[in-house]
């Protein structure tokens, strides 16, 4: 995935240690989003808190230095927070392609194996005679 220029690998949405990592970086930007204060706060230190959360964010899921790499030496809130979606969507748009990927594919074996089981079931059968009078 490409984020701010910068081709960042995929989250594997199928390895269970990459979607812990992206969740529990995921939910720490959400605590941290909870935890603002802004009565009596400058509006400079928001953004800086914020964009802070979004950079742990990636160094967390994609490795340390990553949010060097994707925002340099910018704190710039809406490009945090776009790229944070980003990455949000790309997710799920992987999860998606993954879940419609495993869903046919158990389909496909599931019919295969009625199939199967109806061919032997017929096998098995007493063929039917004739009526007799």
């Amino acid at each position: 995935m490409i984020i701010n220029g910068v081709n960042l690998p995929d989250i594997d949405v199928a390895d269970v240690l990459a979607m812990e990592r992206y969740e529990h970086a995921h939910d720490n930007v959400a605590k941290a989003m909870d935890e603002l204060q802004p009565e009596g706060k400058r509006q400079s230190e928001l953004i800086r808190a914020q964009c802070t959360a979004v950079f742990n964010f990636f160094d967390e899921v994609f490795g340390d230095g990553t949010a060097k790499k994707v925002f340099g030496e910018t704190v710039n809130l809406t490009t945090c927070i776009n790229a944070y979606e980003d990455v949000i969507k790309a997710v799920n748009a992987f999860g998606s392609k993954l879940g419609s990927m495993y869903k046919s594919r158990a389909i496909a074996m599931n019919n295969n194996h009625r199939g199967k089981r109806h061919k032997q079931y017929n096998h098995y059968k007493k063929p039917l005679k004739p009526a007799t009078k």
